[in-house]
């Protein structure tokens, strides 16, 4: 894809992700997509556009963080190179599990083909997450 046709694929995901538009989303992300969380993440990887889906829009959400609380994501950034987008983003919460304010830097790679997202590596301070998560480390 063309770098411009990459950004408004990015920039129209990223609308319809925080705005809670499930189709739009389901409509840019390709049926093969996999998502890669950091490697001691407490989940992942996620394959299978439908699951990426799912848990973007909702389902990761309702397990992670305490959703009667405020929730933003704030994306700060978004440099884009031919099918590549890279993303970097702030999301404040509460978790669930513990009850903890939870703030985290993520830089999200993205890439793109044939106008819908394929494949997805984020990357995200998970000692941060793990402490406020409560995720047990003796697993990672």
């Amino acid at each position: 894809m063309e770098t411009e046709e990459t950004r408004k694929l990015i920039d129209t995901y990223y609308r319809a992700l925080t705005s809670g538009d499930r189709d739009t989303v389901a409509s840019l992300v390709a049926d093969d997509c996999v998502w890669l969380p950091p490697s001691t993440a407490d989940f992942g990887p996620i394959e299978g556009g439908d699951a990426v889906v799912a848990e973007l829009t909702g389902d990761v959400v309702k397990r992670t963080f305490d959703i009667s609380k405020p929730f933003n994501l704030d994306v700060r950034s978004v440099i884009v190179d031919g099918d590549k987008a890279v993303v970097q983003q702030r999301l404040t919460a509460t978790a669930k599990a513990t009850g903890a304010e939870y703030d985290n830097q993520y830089c999200w790679v993205y890439t793109c083909r044939d106008g819908r997202i394929v494949h997805m590596e984020e990357y995200a301070d998970t000692l941060l997450a793990s402490r406020v998560m409560g995720w047990d480390q003796a697993e990672a």
